[in-house]
């Protein structure tokens, strides 16, 4: 019996998806506008397959954790996943939004600086920074 050849077949990975790139540049650009505080942008696909971007963010009230959390999803609502999207949970100083292939981390920074995920996930790409203002794409 002759062996048959398999076909490679490429997908393209989240990142090389420009929708979802834009929608990524739109929720850091609303977080700056909101007055967001230390915004990262990471790329996660080389590190752990099950996630593309990572958006990081610090507020600097509960009351501006509740306010952006709520404009976040009112903005943006349709891009959720509404399964797994977790917005209520103010109290806990954490506020989680899942875009599929963008994850939101809003934080306060007490609990930012206590989970630090930039530490956790030190080995992925910087897309974008607060201090640069730039897509490093």
């Amino acid at each position: 019996m002759k062996a048959q050849k398999i076909k490679k077949v490429n997908i393209p990975l989240p990142s090389e998806n420009l929708e979802t790139k834009k929608l990524a540049e739109e929720i850091v650009l609303f977080l700056e506008n909101k007055k967001m505080q230390d915004i990262r942008l990471i790329n996660l696909e080389k590190v752990n397959p099950y996630f593309c971007f990572f958006i990081i963010a610090s507020a600097n009230s509960y009351l501006q954790l509740k306010t952006i959390a709520r404009e976040l999803h009112k903005n943006f609502g349709q891009f959720l996943d509404q399964k797994r999207a977790k917005s209520d949970d103010v109290d806990s100083g954490w506020i989680i939004y899942d875009f599929i292939d963008i994850v939101v981390h809003l934080f306060i920074p007490e609990q930012r600086a206590y989970y630090n995920l930039e530490k956790l996930w030190g080995d992925a790409g910087v897309i974008y920074t607060s201090e640069t203002k730039k897509f490093q794409w």
